[in-house]
């Protein structure tokens, strides 16, 4: 039962990332939380397993996304690598003041941020902003909007691609369509970095195999094996998108990530 619940999970993961460039974070951790519980898993344990889990499936993911945009000439490869290492320098930075920070408050604030942006996407019928930046205004930008991409990844454990994909949309002003491949390229980046420190910390007993640093490749695996297989259909279904519908699906993703963080820390 649970490798059809997991296989059906990764679909939707690999659905989302290869449409709107987000990396499915919002779907697998959840997953993951109820999966644990049912393993009797510490909750302070389970809540690193299910997030360094997520990162590793994003990987593959992310990967099998950007290779199907391949030919389009979308992908700003300038502007995601500027982004990437920017948002992994904040990581590293952030990571040690990550006991320090009230995330209940960050985590609904981000929350509520999301809902903004969500609505902003969704009443808006023409694009905000002029045309894309260009030269040395377009990387320096794209160091600003790394910063909190990498500070937020590592203090509220949200996939980075969310807040990549609001800056480029509002800071870098891309173009719709080039905006879920360029993110695609700088989860590859972030994730595959965010993976390798968890796969380096040491874990403690878990009543199952299987298990590298934090990662949970066991139950990782059905979840990567349908997120890679249903990337290449969201991709195909970004293509045909109008960009107004594109927009829109996209605002949608961001009212339902920023609605589960503010519901989430409401309960707890």
């Amino acid at each position: 039962m649970f490798v059809v619940v997991a296989l059906a999970v990764g679909v939707l993961v690999g659905l989302i990332s290869g449409l709107t460039g987000i990396g499915g974070g919002v779907l697998m951790v959840p997953f993951l939380y109820v999966l644990y519980a049912q393993l009797a898993v510490p909750s302070s344990e389970a809540t690193v397993l299910a997030h360094a889990t997520s990162l590793a499936v994003i990987v593959p993911t992310a990967v099998r996304g950007l290779l199907s945009y391949r030919g389009h000439g979308l992908v700003r490869w300038r502007e995601a690598m500027t982004l990437a290492a920017a948002a992994a320098v904040s990581a590293v930075l952030a990571a040690r003041l990550a006991v320090h920070v009230p995330s209940q408050a960050l985590r609904s604030g981000f929350g509520i941020f999301l809902l903004v942006v969500a609505a902003d996407l969704l009443l808006r019928r023409e694009r905000v902003g002029a045309q894309p930046l260009e030269g040395r205004a377009s990387t320096l930008y794209a160091i600003l909007v790394g910063l909190p991409v990498g500070a937020l990844s590592a203090l509220l454990g949200v996939g980075g691609g969310v807040v990549a994909t609001v800056g480029m949309y509002y800071v870098l002003r891309l173009r719709f369509e080039a905006i879920a491949p360029t993110s695609l390229a700088v989860i590859v980046v972030t994730a595959a970095a965010g993976s390798l420190s968890y796969l380096l910390a040491p874990a403690g007993a878990l009543p199952f195999g299987w298990v590298v640093g934090r990662v949970d490749f066991g139950h990782a695996l059905p979840l990567a094996i349908g997120s890679v297989a249903a990337a290449p259909l969201g991709v195909r279904l970004n293509r045909r998108m109008p960009v107004l519908m594109l927009r829109r699906v996209f605002a949608l993703v961001l009212l339902l990530v920023g609605t589960d963080l503010v519901w989430r820390n409401l309960l707890s």
